[in-house]
């Protein structure tokens, strides 16, 4: 079985017609189909089932197509980590990411050095909602996503926890709640609410939480980014539960962020690192490992540098 075979094999699959394949793959129609005949020879099944207009796979190819794409994306895998042993890494790393990392890691930074080492790789981002990043996770147009863990369907998918915090709720300065030590759910129950909209993780954890505490609200704005949210809290709309890290760095001198209190054990918001799982042996993307390592890095760095503040 060569490589080649199965380039064309995939190319017949996708296009489900002999002559486009062939046409794709650069490449005279009967090669393609002796191609694929010797294929079928030596796996004793037929891929296809052939007509006048076009083909289409049959049991047997629809078995072997995601395994084909695998040896594939192996062999590619493969000629990249060879590359990179021997100084020229190429390639692609494609990452999603959502609104909310910004607080813990610096994204373009860490890009930007990755760029510096390795130039000749690819660099591409696409800031989605979590449902979306998880699909093309899913599809492999993606390499990794930073994304809360609240609300994200793991099928496929693995996490690396990177942080953690705990909720706060944030009302303006003027609020009858403002100047306390903590505050309960059930103090701000009929308060009107500013929410993230049902597509973002922090609202799945949100919904969460009051359901535990079995307090009901009322979600009279729903806002897609956090620094809208913010701004219709101060402007007294209404009352917002957030993780508390996410308003690390901001200057909002016109709310008031106050820890939550709760009856029951709670969980926190968590941001983690997603990709899929690798099918069998499948290697990683080389690029998408190097990338990894780099924010495992920059994780030891921020929690080595938090530890020393805390300690001045």
């Amino acid at each position: 079985m060569e490589v080649r075979q199965i380039e064309l094999f995939i190319a017949a699959a996708e296009e489900r017609h002999f002559t486009r394949a062939a046409q794709r793959a650069n490449i005279v129609q009967s090669g393609l189909s002796t191609a694929i005949r010797n294929l079928e020879d030596e796996l004793g099944a037929t891929l296809f089932v052939r007509s006048t207009r076009r083909v289409e796979l049959s049991e047997a190819g629809r078995a072997f197509l995601p395994e084909a794409r695998q040896i594939l994306a192996s062999v590619s895998n493969a000629r990249q980590a060879i590359a990179a042993i021997q100084g020229g890494l190429r390639g692609r790393l494609a990452l999603g990411t959502v609104q909310s990392l910004g607080p813990f890691l610096d994204l373009p930074k860490l890009l930007q050095d990755f760029r510096t080492r390795y130039p000749d790789v690819e660099i591409l981002v696409r800031e989605g909602h979590l449902e979306g990043l998880a699909q093309a996770l899913r599809q492999g147009d993606i390499d990794l996503s930073f994304m809360p863990t609240a609300g994200v369907g793991r099928s496929g998918l693995s996490v690396e926890l990177l942080f953690s915090s705990p909720l706060a709720v944030a009302v303006p300065p003027d609020h009858r709640l403002a100047g306390e030590r903590t505050v309960s759910l059930e103090a701000i129950a009929h308060e009107a609410f500013v929410d993230f909209s049902p597509r973002w993780g922090t609202r799945a954890l949100v919904d969460q939480v009051f359901a535990i505490e079995g307090v009901h609200r009322s979600t009279a704005f729903e806002l897609e980014n956090f620094e809208l949210l913010y701004q219709f809290v101060a402007r007294g709309f209404g009352v917002a539960v957030v993780p508390a890290a996410t308003l690390a760095g901001r200057n909002l001198p016109h709310l008031q962020i106050l820890p939550a209190r709760t009856a029951h054990p709670l969980p926190e918001w968590e941001l983690g690192m997603f990709e899929a799982k690798a099918a069998g042996d499948l290697p990683s993307n080389p690029p998408a490992a190097l990338f990894k390592a780099m924010i495992r890095e920059e994780l030891i760095r921020l929690h080595l540098a938090r530890g020393v503040a805390s300690r001045i």
